[in-house]
C-alpha cells in the first residue's frame, strides 16, 4: 500500500465539529493549581491532546481555558 502525495493544505472542520472540539480543548485543559485535566487526571491528557491536532490540522484555534482563579482588585499598583 502506498500513500498519496503530501498536500500542504488544510482539511477544514465543519462548524459543529469546531465547537465540539474547542469544547473538548476548555473541559480537558490543565488545571493550574493540579497541573493535569481535572477529568482524566493526566497532564495534557489523550483527548485534549486530539482534539489541539484536529484543531490545529484544521487552522482553527482551540478554545482558551476558563481557570477559576480569583483576582485581586487592584488599587494604585498594589493588590488590596
Amino acid at each position: 500500500m502506498t500513500l498519496g502525495p503530501y498536500k500542504d493544505e488544510m482539511t477544514p472542520l465543519s462548524a459543529r465539529l469546531t465547537t465540539y472540539y474547542r469544547h473538548v480543548t476548555a473541559t480537558h485543559a490543565d488545571d493550574p493549581a493540579v497541573g493535569a485535566c481535572l477529568l482524566c487526571r493526566v497532564s495534557r491528557c489523550a483527548k485534549w491532546r486530539s482534539a489541539v491536532e484536529r484543531l490545529t490540522c484544521a487552522g482553527e484555534r482551540p478554545a482558551i481555558p476558563v481557570t477559576m482563579t480569583a483576582t485581586l482588585p487592584v488599587t494604585e499598583g498594589r493588590p488590596t
